[in-house]
């Protein structure tokens, strides 16, 4: 079998902040092999963008590892990640944010290949054009600066740089959700066919149950940094088993609108991730909870009757409690 192109264990991540520990990624284990993409989903808040942050040591894991590509980074200095920064890239929510406003769209393509490639600056140049042509920027908007282009055009420059060294891995944190709805179609149309051209492995992080229907091969969900539920993408969405997944699930609105809609609103405040309860932290906002849900953590386990990848963290799921009822 061919090995996957990120491996995490056991990865957690803590901050120190007034008053304690802020715990923002807690124990989460995942692969990701060449070609697929892993969407993570959950509310914000729960870990989501800190762990794509650590499986890219753009910020260091506090425990486990991250092996990428057959290199256990988790304790490689930022000197030695750079070497591998051409294989792993990230696009992120903000494109304006992630532009240098004194460059043009051109320049800032060509900068990542004038890092990571031994290409002349006539064969960037001519790269540039052809990332450009690409991502459906014509030659004119590459001479504009980031200022003088949309926010749809700024994530597409984003996505140019992204791919421009041939990544074997892409993280998207969220890279639709600044842009309009018919802007965000044309966006993941490309991402999309990207992902067929180039074969990178993909985490795409998000809020958005309709994008990760659309994009995602399996799916990941993260409740106060801690993994709930996974499962193929068509199983997640038509068969959740952990409550809290059943409740996300619920707020999808449908195309169709003479869907019926079965809504789970939570109540309860969701706990402080500076003080983490004991046992399940969804228990005091779940409507099937029990008084043990309360006092032992339930581990990730095979949802009974569902595929063997479809794993969930509930404690009912033993006695069939585990559905809210409608």
């Amino acid at each position: 079998m061919t090995p996957p192109v990120l491996e995490v264990r056991n990865l957690s991540k803590r901050f120190p902040v007034p008053g304690g520990v802020l715990t923002a990624v807690n124990d989460v284990s995942f692969s990701l092999a060449a070609g697929e993409t892993l969407g993570l989903v959950g509310e914000s808040g729960s870990g989501k963008s800190t762990l794509g942050r650590c499986v890219l040591r753009l910020i260091a894991p506090s425990a486990g590892r991250v092996v990428f590509d057959g290199h256990d980074i988790t304790d490689w200095s930022e000197a030695r990640c750079r070497k591998l920064r051409a294989g792993m890239q990230m696009v992120f929510q903000d494109p304006w944010s992630a532009l240098n406003p004194r460059m043009t769209a051109r320049s800032l393509i060509e900068e990542l290949l004038a890092l990571h490639t031994p290409l002349s600056s006539a064969e960037r140049r001519a790269e540039a054009e052809r990332l450009g042509l690409r991502v459906r920027l014509p030659s004119a908007m590459l001479d504009r600066y980031p200022g003088e282009l949309s926010g749809g055009q700024q994530q597409r420059v984003c996505i140019a740089r992204a791919i421009a060294t041939r990544p074997k891995l892409i993280v998207l944190d969220e890279p639709t959700s600044s842009l309009d709805l018919s802007v965000r179609a044309g966006i993941l149309d490309l991402l999309a066919e990207l992902k067929e051209e180039t074969g990178a492995a993909m985490l795409f992080i998000t809020h958005d149950l309709g994008t990760l229907r659309l994009m995602a091969d399996r799916v990941m969900v993260m409740y106060l940094g801690r993994v709930v539920e996974e499962a193929p993408a068509a199983e997640i969405f038509d068969r959740p088993a952990h409550p809290y997944t059943q409740a996300l699930m619920s707020a999808h609105l449908p195309a169709d609108p003479s869907a019926h809609l079965a809504r789970h609103v939570l109540t309860g405040e969701i706990p402080s991730p500076i003080n983490l309860p004991p046992g399940c932290f969804f228990s005091s906002r779940c409507p099937v909870a029990l008084p043990r849900c309360r006092e032992t953590a339930p581990p990730l386990e095979a949802v009974p009757g569902a595929e063997a990848t479809h794993r969930a963290a509930c404690l009912r799921m033993a006695d069939g409690g585990n559905r809210i009822p409608t």
